[in-house]
């Protein structure tokens, strides 16, 4: 019985962390670091922008000195695109072809929420979302 208890409070315990919020379009890249360090990596694949690279394949986008766009693996129940199309109910969310793949590949579609400031990104066909991208809200 107590190991029951203790996983019950330590599942309690996990529902109250407090996630770091970065506020797309507003917080600067020394914003960014003071609150997550230094990144693991840094990368820059066009002229004013740069990637910070975090643990767990966590990325940021920065464009100038502002953090534009926070790229993800979904974890848990994110991870089902029926988890996304009940948090997008409300939005005005249509899927969006982003990606022709050659070969036996799938494409890849969006489902984008404007007003929540996410974007989904999965494969055709699939049931599973293969990245969560979170920007400015509109």
């Amino acid at each position: 019985m107590k190991p029951l208890f203790y996983l019950s409070l330590l599942a309690f315990a996990a529902c109250g962390v407090k996630h770091s919020s970065v506020d797309y379009g507003k917080t600067t890249a020394a914003a960014l670091v003071s609150e997550r360090g230094e990144p693991l990596e840094k990368s820059a694949p066009a002229k004013s922008i740069e990637i910070y690279q975090y643990p767990d394949n966590e990325k940021f986008q920065i464009k100038g000195e502002i953090v534009t766009h926070g790229f993800k693996d979904p974890k848990g129940d994110e991870r089902t695109l029926l988890f996304w199309k009940h948090k997008f109910k409300d939005c005005d969310a249509s899927p969006k072809k982003i990606s022709e793949r050659k070969g036996h590949e799938l494409p890849e579609y969006e489902l984008k929420c404007s007003s929540q400031g996410v974007t989904i990104i999965y494969t055709e066909g699939s049931e599973y979302v293969s990245r969560v991208v979170e920007h400015e809200k509109q």
